[in-house]
């Protein structure tokens, strides 16, 4: 039984407790993510204790639950330990109330946010963990290693037992704003089993960092003096950074539409938001009433599109959704040659709704440009990070390459 498991916060670890020669062995099963991009679903097992790691919606699945969902979702955990908030690793999180479900933070509050926006609460078994602060799931216990990734508040976690070690990296990557060599400092540098994400592999991407993202956009900033619109992911909240760092360098209004607000307010700290930087608003994307306009009205600085057309230059985030309000700020300035700055996945490009989006706004005069870099590890990462915890086994997930695979059950050696 996990000790007070529907608490708000994950219980401290047990001291370490002395391994005999017939004790349990530390096992895991890979239930799904190898071959294929996103989706993992993972088995952590010592004695009678059992871990589902993840708990994500098939990225090409629709609305229908497939057998493997169905299955996770029927079978009972003593837990659920959970690295981010995308939907590929988190989606299904709300359909499993039968034991707690542990993520970060930050990233519980970007869930809240979520859920508040489309009139739902998250439910009471979500519970948080927090980073470098071990806690027990039975007799397994569990520590959460804050990494960047494209997803605010992301994790990888290490699951220790009867001596023995895995180490899950989730989503990660070195190339984003948070100091990779911190991370690696950090991590053991022995570990029985490393899963590691696998997203890049036989890409031959490179991945330039955030911080050089922010400088080419700056530069594309410069280089115009008409409006720039920017579709990206609202949760993408290094995304949001980098482009209100260039907007800002470029004396440029930021604004934010209210669920990317919304979002923001819940990361905090110091991510640009409406609520505390002068120098960004909140716009209305579209008719908005009860709650959400309440929501709206809650942000003090706040624009209509009749304001923002006879403004200041600006840089605007945008959604697929919000194709309606840009198609009306049309009507009230000439958009013929604004700039689009497309930075989300090259496979998003496939989604309905953005080949839409994409399609209106070339025929309303924007100019397109790409400009993106990977959410996730580069090949050269991958290998930083092996040598540095020393596995004596590898097994890639989260990858469309040919990946090792782990037998069905496994013990560690």
């Amino acid at each position: 039984m996990v000790k007070n498991a529907f608490s708000s916060e994950a219980q401290p670890a047990h001291p370490a407790e002395r391994i005999d020669d017939h004790a349990p062995q530390l096992t895991y099963s890979i239930l799904r993510g190898r071959n294929k991009i996103g989706e993992n679903l993972i088995e952590i097992s010592y004695g009678k204790t059992r871990i589902l790691v993840e708990l994500g919606k098939a990225l090409d699945g629709g609305e229908e639950l497939s057998e493997r969902e169905r299955e996770v979702l029927a079978k009972s955990y003593d837990a659920v330990v959970v690295s981010h908030y995308h939907a590929d690793h988190a989606g299904l999180i709300e359909q499993k109330r039968d034991c707690p479900i542990y993520i970060g933070e930050g990233a519980r509050r970007i869930l809240g946010a979520m859920d508040d926006y489309r009139g739902k609460a998250l439910p009471q078994n979500i519970v948080s963990y927090k980073d470098g602060k071990p806690f027990c799931v039975g007799e397994i216990t569990v520590t959460a290693f804050l990494c960047d990734h494209s997803a605010f508040d992301s994790y990888m976690l290490l699951f220790e037992a009867g001596g023995k070690r895995i180490l899950y990296t989730g989503d990660f990557r070195l190339h984003g704003r948070k100091n990779g060599e911190k991370l690696l400092a950090r991590l053991p540098q022995c570990v029985d089993t490393l899963i590691a994400e696998g997203t890049n592999i036989g890409s031959g991407k490179p991945c330039f960092s955030e911080r050089e993202l922010e400088n080419r956009a700056a530069e594309l900033i410069k280089s115009t003096k008409k409006p720039i619109f920017v579709l990206q992911s609202a949760s993408n909240i290094d995304r949001l950074v980098s482009f209100y760092r260039a907007a800002k360098r470029c004396g440029r209004i930021f604004y934010e539409d209210v669920y990317t607000a919304l979002l923001a307010q819940a990361a905090g700290g110091k991510i640009p938001r409406p609520d505390v930087f002068r120098d960004v608003y909140v716009f209305p994307a579209r008719p908005v009433r009860g709650r959400r306009k309440e929501m709206l009205f809650a942000f003090e600085q706040k624009c209509g599109s009749a304001k923002i057309a006879k403004g200041a230059p600006f840089v605007m985030l945008l959604r697929p959704s919000v194709l309606g309000y840009l198609k009306k700020f049309a009507e009230e300035t000439d958009l013929s040659g604004a700039l689009l700055i497309y930075s989300m996945w090259k496979g998003d490009r496939e989604r309905d709704d953005v080949k839409q989006f994409l399609t209106e706004t070339h025929a309303l005069g924007l100019k397109e440009y790409t400009l993106h870099t990977s959410g996730h590890a580069s090949e050269e990462d991958l290998a930083r990070l092996k040598a540095h915890v020393g596995a004596a086994e590898c097994v890639t997930v989260h990858t469309a390459a040919p990946a090792p695979c782990a037998r069905p059950k496994r013990a560690l050696p």
